[in-house]
Protein backbone atom coordinates (compact mmCIF):
# COMPACT_ATOMS: atom_id res chain seq x y z
CA UNK A 1 0.00 0.00 0.00
CA UNK A 2 2.97 2.67 -0.67
CA UNK A 3 2.40 5.37 -1.98
CA UNK A 4 3.84 5.36 -4.96
CA UNK A 5 0.71 2.92 -6.08
CA UNK A 6 -1.93 5.17 -5.01
CA UNK A 7 -3.89 7.83 -7.11
CA UNK A 8 -4.08 11.10 -5.26
CA UNK A 9 -7.43 13.32 -5.89
CA UNK A 10 -5.36 16.43 -7.19
CA UNK A 11 -5.18 14.67 -10.27
CA UNK A 12 -8.92 15.40 -11.43
CA UNK A 13 -8.22 15.08 -15.18
CA UNK A 14 -7.16 11.40 -14.40
CA UNK A 15 -9.56 10.83 -11.56
CA UNK A 16 -12.46 12.40 -13.94
CA UNK A 17 -10.68 9.50 -17.04
CA UNK A 18 -10.77 6.70 -13.96
CA UNK A 19 -13.98 6.97 -13.07
CA UNK A 20 -15.06 6.96 -16.88
CA UNK A 21 -13.35 4.10 -17.51
CA UNK A 22 -14.71 2.08 -14.45
CA UNK A 23 -18.30 2.74 -15.23
CA UNK A 24 -17.74 1.51 -18.61
CA UNK A 25 -16.43 -1.82 -17.12
CA UNK A 26 -19.68 -1.50 -14.77
CA UNK A 27 -17.29 -1.10 -11.75
CA UNK A 28 -18.71 -1.49 -8.06
CA UNK A 29 -19.31 2.15 -7.27
CA UNK A 30 -22.02 2.28 -10.21
CA UNK A 31 -24.42 0.07 -7.98
CA UNK A 32 -28.06 -0.49 -9.47
CA UNK A 33 -29.04 2.58 -10.50
CA UNK A 34 -32.47 1.82 -12.12
CA UNK A 35 -34.29 4.35 -12.24
CA UNK A 36 -32.50 6.50 -9.66
CA UNK A 37 -31.56 8.87 -12.92
CA UNK A 38 -34.75 9.84 -13.04
CA UNK A 39 -35.69 10.35 -9.26
CA UNK A 40 -38.12 7.10 -9.28
CA UNK A 41 -36.93 4.32 -7.57
CA UNK A 42 -34.69 3.26 -5.01
CA UNK A 43 -30.70 4.16 -4.99
CA UNK A 44 -28.60 0.90 -4.75
CA UNK A 45 -25.23 1.39 -2.53
CA UNK A 46 -22.49 -0.98 -3.34
CA UNK A 47 -20.97 -2.69 0.38
CA UNK A 48 -17.97 -4.41 0.89
CA UNK A 49 -16.72 -6.32 3.66
CA UNK A 50 -14.72 -9.16 4.56
CA UNK A 51 -16.10 -12.65 5.55
CA UNK A 52 -15.86 -14.40 8.74
CA UNK A 53 -18.41 -17.34 8.52
CA UNK A 54 -21.31 -17.90 6.52
CA UNK A 55 -23.20 -18.00 9.80
CA UNK A 56 -22.07 -14.13 10.44
CA UNK A 57 -22.31 -13.10 7.40
CA UNK A 58 -26.07 -14.02 7.27
CA UNK A 59 -26.09 -12.12 10.70
CA UNK A 60 -24.34 -9.40 9.08
CA UNK A 61 -26.64 -9.41 6.19
CA UNK A 62 -29.89 -9.60 8.65
CA UNK A 63 -28.56 -6.17 10.02
CA UNK A 64 -28.47 -4.34 6.42
CA UNK A 65 -31.92 -5.85 5.81
CA UNK A 66 -32.68 -3.80 9.13
CA UNK A 67 -31.33 -0.75 7.76
CA UNK A 68 -33.63 -1.10 4.30
CA UNK A 69 -36.66 -2.25 5.89
CA UNK A 70 -36.09 1.69 7.86
CA UNK A 71 -34.71 3.68 4.79
CA UNK A 72 -37.53 1.90 1.19
CA UNK A 73 -35.46 4.63 -0.86
CA UNK A 74 -32.06 2.72 -0.17
CA UNK A 75 -30.85 -1.04 -0.66
CA UNK A 76 -27.57 -2.45 -0.62
CA UNK A 77 -26.07 -4.65 -2.39
CA UNK A 78 -23.44 -6.14 -0.12
CA UNK A 79 -20.46 -8.36 -1.04
CA UNK A 80 -18.46 -10.65 1.76
CA UNK A 81 -15.20 -11.83 0.67
CA UNK A 82 -12.20 -13.89 2.15
CA UNK A 83 -9.82 -11.43 4.12
CA UNK A 84 -7.09 -10.85 1.48
CA UNK A 85 -9.39 -11.12 -1.57
CA UNK A 86 -11.28 -8.24 0.24
CA UNK A 87 -8.15 -6.08 1.19
CA UNK A 88 -7.15 -6.84 -2.63
CA UNK A 89 -10.37 -5.31 -4.07
CA UNK A 90 -10.42 -2.22 -1.49
CA UNK A 91 -6.92 -1.60 -2.90
CA UNK A 92 -7.30 -1.63 -6.28
CA UNK A 93 -10.62 -0.33 -6.64
CA UNK A 94 -9.57 3.10 -4.19
CA UNK A 95 -6.95 3.36 -6.45
CA UNK A 96 -9.15 2.97 -9.70
CA UNK A 97 -11.58 5.61 -8.48
CA UNK A 98 -14.31 2.48 -8.23
CA UNK A 99 -14.41 1.96 -5.33
CA UNK A 100 -17.89 0.48 -3.08
CA UNK A 101 -20.09 3.82 -1.72
CA UNK A 102 -19.87 2.04 1.49
CA UNK A 103 -16.44 0.85 2.42
CA UNK A 104 -15.36 -1.75 5.69
CA UNK A 105 -11.96 -1.04 7.16
CA UNK A 106 -10.40 -2.25 9.82
CA UNK A 107 -7.76 0.47 11.42
CA UNK A 108 -4.84 -1.56 10.86
CA UNK A 109 -5.09 -0.90 7.31
CA UNK A 110 -6.47 2.21 7.24
CA UNK A 111 -3.76 5.04 7.14
CA UNK A 112 -2.72 4.99 3.84
CA UNK A 113 -5.84 5.43 2.44
CA UNK A 114 -6.92 8.15 4.72
CA UNK A 115 -3.24 9.77 3.63
CA UNK A 116 -4.11 9.73 0.07
CA UNK A 117 -7.51 10.79 0.63
CA UNK A 118 -9.63 8.04 -1.30
CA UNK A 119 -12.64 8.49 1.59
CA UNK A 120 -15.04 12.01 2.09
CA UNK A 121 -14.11 13.93 4.60
CA UNK A 122 -17.09 13.19 6.88
CA UNK A 123 -17.19 16.33 8.99
CA UNK A 124 -18.47 18.02 5.78
CA UNK A 125 -21.36 15.89 6.19
CA UNK A 126 -24.96 17.16 7.01
CA UNK A 127 -25.08 16.59 10.78
CA UNK A 128 -22.19 15.33 11.35
CA UNK A 129 -21.80 16.66 15.11
CA UNK A 130 -25.04 14.80 16.21
CA UNK A 131 -24.12 11.41 14.86
CA UNK A 132 -20.81 10.81 16.31
CA UNK A 133 -22.30 12.95 19.94
CA UNK A 134 -22.78 9.99 21.47
CA UNK A 135 -20.13 7.52 20.44
CA UNK A 136 -17.43 7.21 22.71
CA UNK A 137 -14.48 9.36 21.21
CA UNK A 138 -11.41 7.36 21.70
CA UNK A 139 -12.97 4.90 18.68
CA UNK A 140 -14.04 7.82 16.57
CA UNK A 141 -10.52 9.23 17.26
CA UNK A 142 -8.71 6.12 15.52
CA UNK A 143 -10.64 7.41 12.33
CA UNK A 144 -9.65 10.79 12.61
CA UNK A 145 -6.44 11.96 10.10
CA UNK A 146 -4.97 15.02 10.09
CA UNK A 147 -7.81 17.50 11.62
CA UNK A 148 -10.38 15.12 8.76
CA UNK A 149 -12.47 12.44 9.42
CA UNK A 150 -12.57 9.71 6.69
CA UNK A 151 -14.38 6.90 8.76
CA UNK A 152 -16.54 5.90 11.32
CA UNK A 153 -16.38 3.20 13.87
CA UNK A 154 -19.31 0.28 14.51
CA UNK A 155 -17.19 -1.42 17.06
CA UNK A 156 -14.06 -1.96 19.02
CA UNK A 157 -11.55 -5.12 18.65
CA UNK A 158 -11.80 -6.43 22.89
CA UNK A 159 -8.90 -8.96 23.49
CA UNK A 160 -9.83 -10.80 25.81
CA UNK A 161 -8.15 -13.71 28.59
CA UNK A 162 -9.68 -17.07 26.79
CA UNK A 163 -9.18 -20.13 29.14
CA UNK A 164 -9.61 -24.17 28.51
CA UNK A 165 -11.69 -24.94 31.81
CA UNK A 166 -10.51 -28.71 31.68
CA UNK A 167 -6.97 -27.72 31.77
CA UNK A 168 -7.05 -25.61 34.41
CA UNK A 169 -9.46 -28.07 36.44
CA UNK A 170 -6.57 -30.97 35.35
CA UNK A 171 -3.83 -28.85 36.99
CA UNK A 172 -5.72 -27.93 40.06
CA UNK A 173 -5.36 -24.24 39.57
CA UNK A 174 -8.84 -21.78 39.84
CA UNK A 175 -10.30 -20.16 37.29
CA UNK A 176 -9.73 -16.56 37.24
CA UNK A 177 -11.94 -13.72 38.39
CA UNK A 178 -14.37 -13.51 35.73
CA UNK A 179 -14.47 -9.26 36.48
CA UNK A 180 -11.30 -8.64 38.78
CA UNK A 181 -8.46 -8.47 36.57
CA UNK A 182 -5.58 -10.20 38.37
CA UNK A 183 -2.09 -8.79 38.62
CA UNK A 184 1.00 -9.69 36.68
CA UNK A 185 2.63 -11.21 39.63
CA UNK A 186 -0.16 -13.57 39.93
CA UNK A 187 -0.89 -14.28 36.35
CA UNK A 188 2.70 -15.35 36.07
CA UNK A 189 2.63 -17.55 39.46
CA UNK A 190 -0.38 -19.37 38.17
CA UNK A 191 0.70 -19.70 34.59
CA UNK A 192 3.82 -21.55 35.60
CA UNK A 193 1.60 -24.52 37.29
CA UNK A 194 -0.27 -24.52 33.58
CA UNK A 195 2.54 -25.45 31.45
CA UNK A 196 3.32 -29.18 31.58
CA UNK A 197 6.63 -30.72 30.70
CA UNK A 198 8.79 -33.74 30.86
CA UNK A 199 12.15 -32.53 30.69
CA UNK A 200 13.36 -30.57 27.89
CA UNK A 201 10.04 -31.80 26.12
CA UNK A 202 7.12 -29.57 26.92
CA UNK A 203 3.86 -30.94 26.26
CA UNK A 204 1.21 -27.74 27.42
CA UNK A 205 2.16 -24.39 27.14
CA UNK A 206 -0.46 -22.07 29.56
CA UNK A 207 -0.47 -19.24 26.96
CA UNK A 208 -0.30 -18.76 23.46
CA UNK A 209 0.50 -14.45 22.93
CA UNK A 210 -1.29 -15.16 19.76
CA UNK A 211 -2.08 -11.55 18.28
CA UNK A 212 -2.18 -10.12 21.72
CA UNK A 213 0.95 -7.37 21.10
CA UNK A 214 1.06 -8.08 24.56
CA UNK A 215 4.66 -6.43 24.67
CA UNK A 216 2.72 -3.13 23.87
CA UNK A 217 -0.23 -3.49 26.93
CA UNK A 218 3.24 -4.22 29.19
CA UNK A 219 4.87 -1.29 28.57
CA UNK A 220 1.88 0.97 28.49
CA UNK A 221 0.75 -0.45 32.62
CA UNK A 222 4.54 0.44 33.26
CA UNK A 223 3.70 4.40 32.75
CA UNK A 224 5.38 4.00 29.03
CA UNK A 225 4.37 4.36 25.66
CA UNK A 226 5.93 2.52 22.08
CA UNK A 227 5.53 6.00 20.01
CA UNK A 228 4.44 9.55 21.25
CA UNK A 229 1.05 8.74 19.59
CA UNK A 230 -0.66 5.59 18.37
CA UNK A 231 -2.11 7.22 15.81
CA UNK A 232 0.03 8.58 12.71
CA UNK A 233 3.45 8.70 15.36
CA UNK A 234 6.19 10.89 14.79
CA UNK A 235 8.58 9.49 17.53
CA UNK A 236 9.26 5.91 18.94
CA UNK A 237 9.48 6.31 22.86
CA UNK A 238 10.12 3.44 24.42
CA UNK A 239 13.49 3.33 25.36
CA UNK A 240 12.85 4.65 28.21
CA UNK A 241 13.05 3.26 32.20
CA UNK A 242 9.03 1.93 31.99
CA UNK A 243 9.59 0.83 28.17
CA UNK A 244 12.28 -1.05 29.02
CA UNK A 245 10.31 -2.82 32.16
CA UNK A 246 7.52 -3.56 29.76
CA UNK A 247 10.03 -5.01 27.41
CA UNK A 248 11.53 -7.18 30.78
CA UNK A 249 8.11 -8.74 31.46
CA UNK A 250 7.62 -9.84 28.25
CA UNK A 251 10.95 -11.64 28.06
CA UNK A 252 9.75 -13.21 31.20
CA UNK A 253 6.81 -14.95 29.83
CA UNK A 254 9.43 -17.06 27.67
CA UNK A 255 12.31 -17.65 30.20
CA UNK A 256 9.67 -18.89 32.33
CA UNK A 257 8.34 -21.00 29.17
CA UNK A 258 4.85 -19.71 30.17
CA UNK A 259 4.63 -19.36 26.05
CA UNK A 260 5.80 -21.48 23.18
CA UNK A 261 9.05 -20.28 21.61
CA UNK A 262 8.79 -17.73 19.46
CA UNK A 263 10.24 -20.31 16.39
CA UNK A 264 7.23 -22.12 17.56
CA UNK A 265 4.33 -19.84 17.05
CA UNK A 266 3.27 -20.61 13.76
CA UNK A 267 1.82 -23.36 11.70
CA UNK A 268 2.14 -26.38 14.44
CA UNK A 269 0.68 -28.19 17.27
CA UNK A 270 -0.24 -25.24 18.91
CA UNK A 271 -1.69 -23.06 16.11
CA UNK A 272 -1.01 -19.43 15.74
CA UNK A 273 -3.40 -18.24 19.14
CA UNK A 274 -6.93 -17.55 19.76
CA UNK A 275 -9.72 -20.08 19.97
CA UNK A 276 -8.17 -22.60 17.86
CA UNK A 277 -5.18 -23.23 20.20
CA UNK A 278 -7.25 -23.56 23.07
CA UNK A 279 -9.52 -26.26 21.09
CA UNK A 280 -6.38 -28.28 20.71
CA UNK A 281 -5.95 -29.11 24.60
CA UNK A 282 -2.43 -28.17 25.04
CA UNK A 283 -2.36 -24.56 25.14
CA UNK A 284 -4.53 -23.35 28.46
CA UNK A 285 -5.02 -19.62 27.67
CA UNK A 286 -5.10 -17.46 24.42
CA UNK A 287 -6.75 -14.31 22.98
CA UNK A 288 -10.48 -14.30 23.25
CA UNK A 289 -12.70 -11.50 22.06
CA UNK A 290 -16.42 -11.27 21.13
CA UNK A 291 -16.61 -12.26 18.06
CA UNK A 292 -16.03 -15.40 19.67
CA UNK A 293 -18.84 -15.79 21.69
CA UNK A 294 -21.42 -17.46 19.72
CA UNK A 295 -18.71 -19.97 18.50
CA UNK A 296 -18.08 -21.13 21.96
CA UNK A 297 -21.74 -20.89 23.10
CA UNK A 298 -22.95 -23.27 20.86
CA UNK A 299 -19.36 -25.55 20.07
CA UNK A 300 -16.84 -24.93 22.83
CA UNK A 301 -18.74 -24.81 26.37
CA UNK A 302 -15.28 -25.31 28.28
CA UNK A 303 -13.58 -22.23 27.39
CA UNK A 304 -14.06 -18.91 29.86
CA UNK A 305 -12.99 -15.85 29.67
CA UNK A 306 -11.48 -13.14 32.33
CA UNK A 307 -9.86 -9.81 31.69
CA UNK A 308 -6.18 -9.39 30.72
CA UNK A 309 -3.61 -8.90 33.50
CA UNK A 310 -2.56 -5.92 34.89
CA UNK A 311 0.37 -3.99 36.25
CA UNK A 312 -0.10 -1.85 39.17
CA UNK A 313 -3.77 -1.87 39.06
CA UNK A 314 -3.59 -0.57 35.58
CA UNK A 315 -5.60 -2.32 32.70
CA UNK A 316 -4.17 -1.03 29.09
CA UNK A 317 -4.45 -2.68 25.62
CA UNK A 318 -3.80 -1.65 21.57
CA UNK A 319 -6.21 -2.84 19.78
CA UNK A 320 -8.05 -1.80 16.52
CA UNK A 321 -11.68 -0.80 15.38
CA UNK A 322 -13.65 -1.62 12.29
CA UNK A 323 -15.90 1.05 10.58
CA UNK A 324 -16.80 2.51 7.27
CA UNK A 325 -16.20 5.00 4.96
CA UNK A 326 -17.73 6.58 2.20
CA UNK A 327 -15.63 6.45 -1.26
CA UNK A 328 -15.24 10.12 -2.91
CA UNK A 329 -15.76 8.67 -6.04
CA UNK A 330 -19.58 7.46 -4.56
CA UNK A 331 -22.13 8.85 -6.53
CA UNK A 332 -24.66 8.48 -3.69
CA UNK A 333 -22.81 9.76 -0.83
CA UNK A 334 -25.66 11.37 0.98
CA UNK A 335 -27.08 7.82 1.07
CA UNK A 336 -23.97 6.05 1.99
CA UNK A 337 -24.44 9.01 5.09
CA UNK A 338 -27.43 8.13 6.08
CA UNK A 339 -25.83 4.25 6.58
CA UNK A 340 -23.08 5.61 8.52
CA UNK A 341 -25.45 7.59 10.98
CA UNK A 342 -28.08 4.57 11.05
CA UNK A 343 -25.20 2.19 12.48
CA UNK A 344 -24.57 4.64 15.36
CA UNK A 345 -27.80 4.74 16.77
CA UNK A 346 -28.02 2.60 19.51
CA UNK A 347 -30.68 -0.03 18.95
CA UNK A 348 -28.53 -0.74 15.89
CA UNK A 349 -25.46 -0.99 17.75
CA UNK A 350 -26.97 -3.24 20.56
CA UNK A 351 -28.15 -5.65 17.34
CA UNK A 352 -24.53 -4.96 15.44
CA UNK A 353 -22.87 -6.00 19.14
CA UNK A 354 -25.22 -9.07 19.54
CA UNK A 355 -23.06 -10.51 16.36
CA UNK A 356 -19.64 -8.57 16.32
CA UNK A 357 -17.27 -6.03 18.23
CA UNK A 358 -18.10 -4.24 20.96
CA UNK A 359 -20.41 -0.88 20.46
CA UNK A 360 -19.23 2.07 20.58
CA UNK A 361 -22.66 3.77 21.67
CA UNK A 362 -22.42 5.22 25.40
CA UNK A 363 -25.72 3.67 25.11
CA UNK A 364 -25.29 0.44 23.71
CA UNK A 365 -22.05 -0.36 26.00
CA UNK A 366 -23.92 0.70 29.11
CA UNK A 367 -26.75 -2.27 28.39
CA UNK A 368 -24.00 -4.59 27.90
CA UNK A 369 -24.64 -7.09 30.24
CA UNK A 370 -28.31 -6.91 29.01
CA UNK A 371 -27.35 -8.89 25.54
CA UNK A 372 -23.66 -10.56 25.71
CA UNK A 373 -24.17 -14.20 25.01
CA UNK A 374 -22.99 -15.78 27.10
CA UNK A 375 -24.07 -13.54 29.62
CA UNK A 376 -21.30 -15.01 31.71
CA UNK A 377 -18.84 -13.74 29.64
CA UNK A 378 -20.48 -9.71 30.17
CA UNK A 379 -18.86 -8.91 33.28
CA UNK A 380 -15.02 -9.68 31.94
CA UNK A 381 -15.54 -7.82 28.87
CA UNK A 382 -17.24 -4.83 30.96
CA UNK A 383 -14.15 -5.01 33.00
CA UNK A 384 -11.95 -4.68 30.22
CA UNK A 385 -13.46 -2.16 27.82
CA UNK A 386 -11.93 1.18 29.95
CA UNK A 387 -8.63 -0.39 29.22
CA UNK A 388 -8.88 -0.21 25.08
CA UNK A 389 -6.41 2.52 23.72
CA UNK A 390 -5.93 2.68 19.56
CA UNK A 391 -3.76 0.65 17.93
CA UNK A 392 -0.64 1.20 15.51
CA UNK A 393 -2.12 3.92 12.38
CA UNK A 394 0.53 4.69 10.48
CA UNK A 395 1.62 5.31 6.38
CA UNK A 396 5.15 3.59 7.47
CA UNK A 397 3.17 -0.03 7.23
CA UNK A 398 7.37 -1.23 7.68
CA UNK A 399 7.64 -0.11 11.08
CA UNK A 400 4.93 -2.89 12.57
CA UNK A 401 6.74 -5.54 11.02
CA UNK A 402 10.46 -3.67 12.15
CA UNK A 403 9.47 -3.93 15.67
CA UNK A 404 7.86 -7.43 15.20
CA UNK A 405 11.43 -8.88 14.49
CA UNK A 406 12.99 -7.00 17.07
CA UNK A 407 10.79 -8.24 19.86
CA UNK A 408 10.81 -11.65 17.98
CA UNK A 409 14.79 -12.02 18.82
CA UNK A 410 14.14 -10.60 22.28
CA UNK A 411 11.88 -13.50 23.26
CA UNK A 412 14.73 -15.80 21.30
CA UNK A 413 16.92 -14.50 23.99
CA UNK A 414 19.25 -12.60 21.27
CA UNK A 415 18.46 -9.22 22.91
CA UNK A 416 18.07 -7.99 25.91
CA UNK A 417 15.59 -5.90 26.94
CA UNK A 418 17.48 -2.40 26.88
CA UNK A 419 18.74 -3.69 23.61
CA UNK A 420 15.56 -3.83 22.21
CA UNK A 421 14.55 -0.77 23.55
CA UNK A 422 17.36 1.29 21.79
CA UNK A 423 17.37 -1.51 18.25
CA UNK A 424 13.53 -0.24 18.15
CA UNK A 425 14.16 3.33 18.87
CA UNK A 426 16.84 3.19 16.00
CA UNK A 427 15.22 1.48 13.25
CA UNK A 428 11.54 3.05 14.35
CA UNK A 429 12.61 6.57 13.87
CA UNK A 430 14.87 6.09 10.98
CA UNK A 431 11.60 4.86 9.38
CA UNK A 432 9.26 7.79 10.80
CA UNK A 433 11.80 10.62 9.07
CA UNK A 434 11.33 8.88 5.90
Amino acid sequence: MGHARWRTRRGVVLSALLLTASLALGACSSGDDTGSASGSGPVTLTWGWWSNTPEKDALYRKWLDSFEASHPNIKIKSEFLPWDAYWDKVKTTTAGGNAYDVVGLCSCFAASYFDNEVFADLKSMDGYAAAVASAEPGPVGVFGWKDKQYALPVGISVPLLGYNKDLFQKAGVPAPDPAQPMSFETFTEMAKKLTKSNGAKVSQYALHPGSFNYWEALIAMHGGSMYDNFVSPTKVTINTPEGIAGLADYQKLFADKIVPPIDEQHDNQWLNGDIDSLRTGKIAMARIGPWNFADIATKSPNIGVAPLPTVGGKLAFYSGANGYAVSAESKHKAQAWEFLKWMLQTPNQVEFAKFSDVPVDKQALGQLSTYITPQEFAPALSASIPGFRPGLLTVQEQLGKEVGLIIDDMGRGKLTPEQAAAEIEKKGNALLKQ
